[in-house]
C-alpha cells in the first residue's frame, strides 16, 4: 500500500513533464549558439600566416590519423595494488606513521575510551598539554620552558610558546559558590569569608 502511495505523485507529474516536449526542444535548438572568445589580433595574424604557408598542416589536423588511432586502441593499462609483506608474520597492531617515537608510552583514559599508545617525538597529546599547563600554573619555578622541552622532547621555542599562549579555562563566578563545587573546580582553595 505504501509503495502505491509513493508512486502517486510521480505518476501525476509525468504528464506535466512530457507536456510540449517537442516544442521546448525546438525552442532550445533555435537559440543562438555561444560565441567563442575573441582572439587577439596577433593570434589571428599568426593563424592566417600558418594557413597560407602550410595548408597541409591544417588539413592534417582536421583529418583522423588511422595509425595513431590504432596505437591508442592497442594501449591497455592494468593496475594492481602491491601486496604488503611483513617478515614477522601477521600483525594485529598497525605500524606507526613515523619511526621516531618518544621513549614514554602513555595510556590516556579519562571517561571516554581515548587510548593513546605512542606519541611522536616533538608532539604532545591534549592530555599532556593540560598536564603541563596545570603543573606550570601550580609551580612556575620548577616547570619552566626548559624543563618542559626536556621532558617532552620539544624545541625550547615551542615550549615557551606553549606556556605563554595556551591557557586553560577559567571559571569566574559572581557571588558565593558552594564549598563542594569550589573543591571540584579548584581542589586547593578555600571558600572566601
Amino acid at each position: 500500500m505504501g509503495s502505491k502511495i509513493s508512486k502517486l505523485p510521480k505518476a501525476g507529474l509525468r504528464p506535466m513533464k512530457n507536456l510540449n516536449v517537442e516544442a521546448r526542444a525546438h525552442r532550445l535548438l533555435d537559440q543562438e549558439k555561444p560565441q567563442p572568445a575573441p582572439q587577439y589580433p596577433t593570434t589571428k595574424e599568426e593563424i592566417a600566416r600558418v594557413q597560407k604557408l602550410h595548408p597541409e598542416i591544417v588539413k592534417q589536423q582536421q583529418t583522423k590519423d588511422v595509425r595513431l588511432d590504432d596505437f591508442l586502441k592497442q594501449v591497455r593499462v592494468e593496475s594492481h595494488d602491491p601486496v604488503l609483506k611483513t617478515s614477522e608474520g601477521d600483525r594485529t597492531e598497525a605500524l606507526p606513521d613515523s619511526s621516531q617515537t618518544s621513549s614514554t608510552i602513555r595510556q590516556v583514559t579519562s571517561g571516554d575510551t581515548l587510548d593513546v599508545r605512542k606519541v611522536t617525538e616533538g608532539k604532545m597529546t591534549v592530555h599532556q598539554i593540560l598536564e603541563v599547563l596545570i603543573r606550570h600554573k601550580k609551580d612556575p619555578e620548577e616547570w619552566t620552558a626548559e624543563k618542559v622541552s626536556q621532558e617532552f622532547s620539544l624545541e625550547l621555542e615551542h615550549a615557551r610558546g606553549l606556556l605563554t599562549y595556551f591557557k586553560t579555562f577559567e571559571i569566574k563566578a559572581f557571588g558565593q559558590i558552594p564549598e563542594e563545587i569550589r573543591k571540584q573546580i579548584n581542589p586547593g582553595t578555600k571558600a572566601a569569608p
